[in-house]
């Protein structure tokens, strides 16, 4: 055993014990100690490191630090290393650390040691990331010592950390290419913990996989395309991969399954996922290394070369376009490419359906027709596919102007909407305005007629004071007579002078009302002829108008009239009259005076308080109907009003998607182009699929 390989087991001091010496090791030690110290020249460290060994082995964990204490030679570092082993013994975690830490060697396996001694530490406090960073250390530095990787591995599955076990299988399967390292690494894979991984970081393991273990290559390859082709990092590993198989030399000829996989890419590249400028990137490196991973199958590789290269001349080399003519032409296949066309018919159809577009061209008739061979009948249904294709690439340019023209007459129609419902709301305000003036017109010539009459009507009734009244109630009948008159004024004649005029302004309103629906009917045919359907429906609420009738005939139909108190309100004046009245009424002689005072009082007053509050009243009666005549004429010209509003903003949004859409159009006219260029390299492949056949089978008929 070598001496490092002692010190690292601790078993440096068997090397102080014979094989018949029956004594304990620790006695066998101690003797020597004993004779050596008698020596006049002693040297004791390399006695002492090995008594620390066997105390070590006994457990004596305090005896063996207190021997690796004194040694002080070329053995001080792994004393070192010995004592802190000997304190993680004893679970005194943090000096074990510190003197691990402190430890100076230039030894590579005492170095390793004190870097696993460490993560054993930090894995017995929990400290798991401080583990992760010793267990990397060790790998890093020593990976061949015994069950570093193991260890390692061991770790990083425990702790669910697949980065760093993915990492570490890649890695060592290159160095060591062990085939229990690839076992680990397909497990992995398998179990999808490579998926998120840059495929970059496989390049490596992919090149000496080519270079020294293709017997592997395959296997890995496919499990990790399993797992990157749903992705995001699906094109970076085509690109990764494809580089690699270019780049190598194979020992076998052929992968058939790798080349599945290859004519699967190619078909997803061109079925619209991807952006054109990246599938214009990836397609001829895939199709140079497709082409060197099935030489024995080369139907479809050499179909897919010539289709991109008919398509896309000069982006693949004519050493690869030559070889995909010679391996084609040795071809004898029995593919059938009708169903493929038929699907490749529906997709453009799809497609072009999308993006409001039309195929043109029907299929059905060919799909039951059998008067023709096989190969008649693909090449058919080949050129009506080619042909919908030109057709579609006719229509993107007429659709380019279509959408041009119909921005232009949409904006016109939304500027005119605009302007129709600016117009409808002035014509609302306007008609407001209108209405509540012919209203207020009517009121104000009804409390003229109230202002003229009330006063006249209460001087009017002192005609009932005689000489012979009785003047201590004079006042009280004067009250009464004045009401009687003030209410047979209002009742016949007042009330049906406002019934009529109310009758007269909602006729009016009425009309004025129907000349805004004609003038709106008429916004309303108008954008309808422009919009080229019946789409604008106008109609104002003339309800509003049934309910006004409704509420007139409701008021006016119990109109009630409050008496006034007009002589008994107790001013100065009235006071004095009623005391006398009383005083005087006593004395007969003294009742003409007393009927011309009165008189002349009744028919000297203003009876301005009065007559407003006469006013009052009854106009009270009615300010419901007056103060929602605003409200009901915006209830009007509410709906046509929304429905304008609403339109406008349908038309607006849709005018910003046009110009949108032709934004796009005009930034990248190459768009709907390239998209038709992808439908056609997959046409032509199914067309060089049909052509070879055909070719192959004349070939064979002459011979």
């Amino acid at each position: 055993m070598a001496f490092e390989d002692k010190l690292v087991q601790k078993t440096y001091y068997t090397t102080f014990v014979l094989e018949d010496d029956k004594r304990h090791p620790i006695g066998v030690l101690g003797d020597l100690f004993f004779a050596e110290q008698k020596k006049e020249l002693s040297d004791l460290s390399m006695i002492r490191f090995a008594q620390g060994e066997a105390y070590y082995d006994c457990q004596d964990y305090e005896a063996a630090i207190f021997k690796w204490e004194n040694v002080h030679n070329e053995l001080e570092p792994w004393a070192k290393k010995n004592m802190a082993d000997a304190y993680f013994e004893l679970d005194l975690y943090d000096t074990a650390e510190n003197i691990y830490q402190t430890i100076t060697t230039d030894s590579p396996i005492l170095n390793t040691e004190i870097t696993l001694q460490l993560f054993g530490v930090y894995l017995a406090q929990g400290k798991y990331q401080k583990a992760n960073q010793m267990i990397l250390n060790a790998v890093h530095m020593n990976p061949d010592y015994p069950n570093v990787t193991k260890l390692a591995r061991a770790f990083f599955e425990n702790q669910e950390d697949w980065n760093h076990a993915i990492e570490l299988a890649t890695n060592e399967a290159i160095r060591t290419m062990s085939n229990s390292w690839f076992n680990t690494l397909h497990s992995y894979i398998e179990k999808g913990y490579t998926k998120y991984h840059d495929p970059a970081f496989f390049a490596p393991l992919l090149t000496v996989l080519a270079r020294e273990h293709d017997s592997q290559f395959e296997k890995i390859v496919v499990e990790l395309w399993g797992d990157f082709q749903h992705q995001n990092s699906y094109l970076p590993w085509l690109r990764v991969l494809n580089q690699e198989i270019i780049e190598a030399e194979f020992g076998v000829e052929d992968y058939s399954v790798l080349s599945t996989l290859y004519n699967g890419a190619f078909l997803d590249l061109l079925i619209g996922n991807y952006d054109f400028s990246d599938v214009e990137n990836i397609v001829p490196l895939l199709l140079s290394a497709w082409q060197k991973v099935s030489s024995s199958v080369p139907l479809f590789v050499s179909t897919a070369i010539l289709s991109w290269n008919d398509l896309f001349p000069e982006t693949l080399s004519s050493a690869i376009v030559e070889k995909a003519e010679i391996d084609l032409s040795k071809v004898n296949h029995n593919e059938n490419i009708f169903k493929e066309s038929i699907e490749i018919f529906q997709s453009i159809r799809n497609w072009a359906e999308e993006n409001q577009l039309e195929v043109q061209q029907g299929i059905e008739w060919i799909l039951h027709d059998e008067s023709t061979d096989e190969h008649e009948r693909n090449t058919t249904l080949l050129t009506t596919i080619k042909k919908s294709i030109s057709n579609l690439l006719e229509q993107q340019e007429q659709m380019t102007l279509e959408l041009s023209e119909s921005i232009n007459v949409d904006s016109d129609i939304l500027a005119r909407m605009q302007g129709s419902i600016n117009q409808m709301q002035d014509l609302e305000e306007e008609n407001v305005l209108v209405i509540e003036k012919a209203y207020s017109n009517i009121k104000k010539e009804i409390i003229a007629d109230l202002e003229k009459t009330i006063p006249k009507m209460i001087r009017e009734s002192s005609e009932i004071i005689k000489e012979d009244s009785d003047f201590g109630k004079i006042h009280l009948e004067l009250n009464r007579e004045m009401n009687d008159r003030i209410h047979q004024y209002l009742s016949n004649t007042i009330i049906p002078i406002f019934i009529r005029s109310l009758e007269d302004w909602i006729s009016f309103s009425q009309q004025e009302l129907t000349k805004c629906q004609d003038q709106i009917t008429g916004w309303a045919y108008g954008f309808n002829a422009l919009l080229g359907e019946e789409k604008l429906t106008l109609e104002c609420d003339f309800k509003i108008i049934e309910d006004w009738k409704r509420d007139i005939d409701r008021m006016t139909s119990s109109v009630h009239i409050e008496k006034e108190n007009i002589l008994l309100r107790r001013t100065p004046s009235q006071v004095i009259l009623k005391g006398a009245g009383k005083l005087l009424g006593a004395i007969p002689k003294n009742n003409a005076i007393l009927a011309n005072t009165y008189k002349s009082y009744i028919q000297n007053d203003t009876y301005q308080e009065t007559t407003n509050s006469i006013i009052s009243k009854f106009f009270r009666q009615f300010e419901l109907l007056e103060n929602s005549i605003g409200r009901d004429v915006h209830i009007f010209f509410r709906s046509p009003l929304s429905v304008l509003k609403q339109t406008v903003d349908e038309m607006n949004e849709k005018v910003v998607s046009q110009r949108s859409d032709l934004a796009i159009l005009k930034s990248n006219p190459e768009l709907f182009r390239n998209r038709l260029s992808l439908y056609e390299v997959r046409l032509r492949q199914l067309e060089w699929i049909n052509y070879s056949k055909r070719i192959y089978k004349e070939s064979a008929d002459k011979f």
